[in-house]
């Protein structure tokens, strides 16, 4: 399956409103994890999760991210010594610190990237701005790999040019000024509970 079919069948099974709810709360339980083993469990699950989403990942620039956030908490030496090369000191509570930083932000990109979408709708103006701007970084995201860099500026006035006519084009046709009501209840609302509930086993049992 392609990560567009992916995508379109993810959009299909999940009220988007019900689903940013979920992601709110999952982030919020991801923050009050006492362990980092925790953490480390619902990282990989929102990682798995946002790929059957059909969001694109990279695996590259998250181990990145996550080095760089660690490499930069060593800097400040704290807790008991591990390892030293020359200059360079790691201390066990530097690292594990680190980590856990690296770990919680990655896991919230990655549910974020699951949970909102460009479908998404709000009541009220402030919805209807907060949509429209989800869908405008969904498509510019889409067209991406078009940017070369010999046509830099000229790839990205295309884009933002596509990515605008694109929305007023659509908010025209729907005609709508404001949040739309929620769908029906769905089989896939059980899939969320079951999500936080399962999340929330590790802070209850704590």
């Amino acid at each position: 399956m392609t990560r567009p079919e992916r995508r379109e069948r993810w959009e299909a099974t999940f009220d988007s409103s019900r689903l940013a709810l979920a992601g709110v709360a999952l982030s919020t339980i991801l923050l009050f994890q006492p362990s980092l083993a925790g953490r480390v469990a619902m990282l990989a699950v929102a990682a798995a999760v946002a790929w059957l989403s059909g969001r694109r990942l990279s695996p590259v620039t998250a181990i990145i991210v996550i080095a760089s956030i660690v490499c930069a908490n060593l800097l400040v030496p704290l807790g008991r010594k591990l390892v030293s090369w020359g200059p360079l000191l790691i201390t066990e509570t530097a690292l594990f610190e680190g980590l856990r930083k690296a770990v919680t932000f990655e896991a919230l990109m990655f549910i974020s990237k699951a949970c909102l979408g460009p479908n998404l709708r709000l009541p009220g103006r402030f919805g209807t701005f907060f949509a429209e701007a989800l869908r405008g970084y969904d498509r510019i995201l889409e067209h991406k790999g078009s940017v070369r860099l010999a046509t830099f500026m000229k790839d990205i006035d295309e884009i933002l040019d596509s990515v605008y006519h694109g929305q007023y084009a659509s908010r025209g046709n729907r005609g709508e000024t404001g949040g739309v009501p929620w769908s029906a209840v769905r089989k896939s609302d059980g899939l969320l509970a079951a999500a936080i509930m399962s999340a929330l086993i590790p802070i209850i049992i704590h």
